[in-house]
């Protein structure tokens, strides 16, 4: 048993104080980013101008993110694959058959 318990409160909250004033005052002494930061400028080299001419844009189903190239593939086979591949995996994924079928 410790003879002196308060010594190592004492102790403890001393050295939080420091270190919540330390970070602070490196917090304050930080230039603000939105005021002294350049614009970020993005480049789209032949972008579309229309919604229309992304319709016959195909994604290859390997490529992107792999928890996506299943249902991509079961889409690329039809309605009916599409709807089975969501059914399998309606508990992992939580995929939505109108977000995936084929808009006409």
């Amino acid at each position: 048993m410790n003879p002196k318990p308060m010594h190592r409160n004492l102790f403890a909250s001393t050295a939080v104080a420091i270190g919540v004033a330390v970070s602070l005052t490196a917090y304050a002494a930080q230039p603000d980013a939105a005021g002294n930061a350049a614009p970020i400028v993005l480049a789209q080299a032949g972008a579309p101008t229309s919604t229309a001419a992304m319709q016959g844009v195909a994604i290859d189903p390997d490529l992107g993110a792999v928890n996506l190239r299943g249902v991509r593939k079961a889409a690329a086979q039809g309605p009916n694959e599409l709807r089975r591949y969501i059914f399998r995996t309606r508990m992992i994924y939580n995929f939505d058959y109108e977000d995936w079928a084929p808009k006409s």
